[in-house]
């Protein structure tokens, strides 16, 4: 049901993300997710599949997080509109999860490389332009969201 990367990797393992959080992206004083996502590879062992995902994982969050803070605050007007940006947002949250994990099970380089060749890199290309153009943190909105629809907790962002 997670309709954000960041949200589906946050109850995979429940545990192990609040871990993380406490021990990395909360402590680190600059580029928590960056970081947090090399901690998670590197305690995860030493088949280059784990790095691919975590640094995959990187580009795909800071990418969804700029498309989120940028587009969403239009969808929140109505709740059909936030039905719509819901469910358009799970399906392609389930996308990025089967391509960005694919090399966690495959573990080794040569069937991750074919398999991303064979999608012509798209993830990561998408996300590289995306995180290329649009800004972080948009500026603001003269909008304001509706109470009931808003997210309750703020998150720290890169």
């Amino acid at each position: 049901t997670a309709t954000s990367f960041k949200m589906y990797l946050e109850n995979w393992n429940i545990q192990t993300a609040t871990w993380l959080k406490c021990v990395c992206y909360e402590r680190v004083p600059w580029y928590p997710t960056v970081l947090t996502f090399i901690l998670s590879a590197l305690w995860h062992g030493v088949y280059p599949g784990y790095y691919f995902t975590f640094l995959t994982g990187i580009f795909v969050t800071l990418a969804a997080r700029a498309v989120r803070s940028n587009y969403r605050h239009y969808f929140l007007s109505s709740k059909a509109l936030k039905v719509v940006y819901d469910a358009v947002t799970w399906v392609v949250t389930q996308l990025a999860v089967s391509y960005t994990v694919a090399p966690f099970v495959m573990l080794a380089v040569e069937p991750t490389i074919s398999l991303y060749k064979s999608m012509y890199f798209y993830l990561h290309i998408i996300s590289f332009l995306i995180i290329l153009f649009l800004p972080s943190k948009p500026q603001a909105h003269t909008q304001r969201q509706p109470h009931a629809l808003n997210s309750v907790n703020k998150k720290k962002t890169d």
